[in-house]
This record gives structure tokens, sequence and C-alpha cells, in this order.
């Protein structure tokens, strides 16, 4: 495999740099919103697929190691992109183009692309080995949602579509319960009421989940000193004895894959030599590692020795994503027409908030991630909106024969009993 490609096993969802229906109902649309113009969309193979989620996956990753080199972090691109994919089907004109570029789809099929993500992942449930990606989407009660958007999120993303009010507390206590429970309860609380504005119309929510015993179990070996520059911390270790683990050295780095039981997901672990230094080239330090991994045969005895470790990550990612080049979306010019029948600048995404945890242990690994975009109105104006808030004259009528059964008039509300 030539070292510069993209397309390697699912090891990315994992790799770790060391030291760092309910119905949803809507109005009927007025006639001046017609149906989008159909998107010519191309078809990509798998590796092409993986190719650019994976492309993705190292941009984003890029940001957040810019951002944040001094801290420990995990992070799944690879939730965001699935998230971003449903945002994707709801977009359009320049929005759509924005997301298209960034996601490497270029007006795509977006749902065959995550077809066939879904058919490559080992999903699976036994008792070794648990995968899953589950997705969800809350639509505001009344607010003019396309059918075929609906229908979309269901028959491509598998999606949970559900309703709310205008009750925003109990939207994100809903939101939450539902993470907790595709995510075992790693990720409880991925939104806060602050995250929610008042006008939200739509939150779309993708997770992700896995679980796994090492194919050899670690044994707890004390504590080793771990280093950082010139100083050291003492840290809580652990040591396994293995045949299928690989290794593969390059110029000023190890690398090491271990194996889970079960399932072809593996963990990969880059070490340089010198992690401040490497990180300016982080991307070909990643691509040269996993291309020696991937030409590199278990089979001989490794002793390894590293670190327990747990890491929660949260992060808002709305200026990650622009400089990615998706900036529109956020914008009053956002074109969601996709989605609901609204013109340019109706609704917009008002955030997307990412968070993830792992946790590695003797036994093996748990991580989750959840991503939830959320999408705001601006002052959204319905083809036509009448405001009772004067005197009236009211009837109840039957509307078939025009027979009168009521009439009254309604003056002033402060004598109702």
């Amino acid at each position: 495999m030539k070292s510069n490609s993209l397309y390697y096993p699912l090891a990315i969802v994992l790799v770790i740099l060391a030291m760092a229906s309910l119905f949803v109902y809507f109005e009927k649309p007025s006639p001046q919103f017609s149906s989008p113009a159909p998107v010519p969309a191309k078809s990509l193979t798998l590796p092409e697929v993986i190719e650019k989620v994976n492309n993705f996956t190292l941009n984003l990753y890029g940001l957040m190691l810019a951002s944040n080199a001094d801290k420990n972090v995990i992070v799944s691109p690879f939730n965001v992109y699935i998230a971003l994919t449903m945002l994707y089907e709801g977009a359009n004109s320049t929005t759509r183009e924005e997301l298209g570029n960034a996601m490497g789809l270029d007006n795509a099929d977006a749902c065959s692309a995550y077809q066939q993500l879904l058919s490559m992942l080992p999903l699976s449930s036994n008792s070794s080995a648990v995968l899953y990606v589950a997705n969800g989407v809350w639509l505001k009660r009344g607010f003019p949602f396309r059918e075929d958007y609906m229908d979309g999120v269901r028959r491509c993303f598998g999606g949970d579509v559900r309703s709310f009010a205008s009750d925003i507390n109990e939207l994100v206590d809903e939101v939450n319960s539902w993470v907790a429970n595709k995510t075992n309860n790693l990720i409880k609380n991925l939104l806060s009421r602050d995250d929610v504005p008042d006008n939200t119309v739509a939150i779309l929510v993708s997770v992700i989940y896995f679980k796994g015993e090492w194919l050899k179990e670690f044994t707890p070996c004390g504590k080793i000193e771990f280093w950082r520059d010139s100083s050291s911390v003492k840290v809580d270790a652990m040591e396994v004895d293995d045949t299928h683990i690989k290794v593969a050295r390059g110029d000023d780095y190890v690398a090491v894959e271990i194996p889970y039981k079960n399932t072809t997901i593996s963990m990969v672990i880059i070490m340089p030599g010198n992690f401040s230094k490497a990180i300016k080239s982080y991307r070909d330090l990643i691509l040269n590692a996993l291309s020696k991994l991937d030409n590199t045969k278990p089979g001989t005895l490794i002793h390894l020795i590293m670190p327990k470790f747990n890491i929660t990550f949260r992060r808002n990612l709305n200026d990650d994503l622009k400089k990615l080049g998706i900036r529109e979306v956020f914008t009053g010019n956002a074109d969601l027409s996709r989605m609901a029948y609204v013109s340019r600048g109706d609704i917009y995404v008002d955030k997307v908030v990412h968070q993830a945890i792992i946790k590695v242990y003797e036994k093996g690994t748990e991580a989750a991630a959840a991503t939830a975009i959320i999408i705001a109105t601006a002052a959204f104006a319905y083809p036509e909106e009448v405001i009772i808030n004067k005197p009236f004259i009211y009837m109840l009528r039957d509307s078939q024969n025009k027979a009168i059964l009521f009439i009254g008039h309604f003056i002033d509300p402060s004598q109702m009993n």
C-alpha cells in the first residue's frame, strides 16, 4: 500500500496519538414553496467513501491537535461526518456545495455513501465486541418540514424521527436521555439548556458506541513514568505478552496495533520521539505509520507496557467546521430548503456540539461519541400569518350545509371565569 493513501482499515476510528417514530406534524406548504430541483448524484465506491471520510477525519483532527496540543483529546470525526451527512441531505444550493466540498461528497449520493459506510463496519453486539451507530432527529411540531426529508432520515439513516413542542427543557432532557441510552450511559449530558436556543426548530443527532475486549487481556503492572518533554508523571500502567500485536517503527516514532476479540476493530497507538515537533507533520506521521502497520504481519512475541487512560472531550465545532469551509450554513444566508418548506435564511445551524469519551483498561476499551446539530429559525415568515389579538366574533358551523350552530363574540379576556 502506498504511504500517501487514505484507504486503510477502520483503525482510524480509534487512532490515538500517544501523549496526547413519533409522527411529526407540519403545516401544509404554500404553493410558493416548490420542490427543489433534483441534484445529480454520482455513486461512490466503498474505497472512495472511506478515503473521503478518513480525509475529513484527519482534517478535523488536525484542528483539534492545533488547538489542544497540551490537552488529552478524544474525538470521532467519523461520527461528526455522519451527522453532517444528515444535514447535507437537507441543504441546497451553495450551502450544500460548501458541505459537500468539506466532506468530499461533491453531489455524491449521500444516502448510498452512508449505506456503504454501514456495510463495511463490523457492527456487532456479542459479549466481547459491541459496535453500533444510531441516528435521530427532533423536529418542532407545526414547523413545515418536508416529508421526503423525514422519510430519508428514516430510510437512509435508520433514524428516529421525533417531534417536540415548545418546552426546550423537556427537549434537552429527551435528547440527553436518548444519547445516554445509546452510549451505555457514557455520555449523559451531551446538551445543556444553554446550548439550545428558544428558537430551535430541529436537532440532528448521531451516536457511535464501541466496547471491545482485548484479544489477550492485559495485567496491571503498577505505575510507570510517563514523560512529557523533560518532566514526567507517574501513571497506572498495564502489560501484556502477545504475538498478535503489530509493531512498526519509523525514523522518529514507534507504532503498535492491538487487536480486540471477535472484531476487525483494533487500537493503533503512535508514539513520536518528540510529540511537539511531530504534530507539525501529523498527517504524514499517521499515514506512514498506518501504512507500515498494514504491511506488517504479527507473529513476533511482543511485550507491551502502556498506561490505562480515561478521556472525556466536549467541543462546540462551529469554528472548526468554518475553517474546513462550512460557513454559510451558520449564517442568515443558509439554504436548508431540502429539509423544510423555507426560503434561504429562514433557518440556519446555531451550533454543532460534539462529545466523546474513551476508557482503556486491562480488559479492553469502551468508547462513545455523539454529535448534535442544532437548527434554529431566524425570523421565519410563514406564507400567511394571522394573529387574533383584538375583539372578534366567533361561531361554530357545519361547513358542508352551512348551518350556524353557535355564535358569539370575545371582547375582554379579563371577564373569563
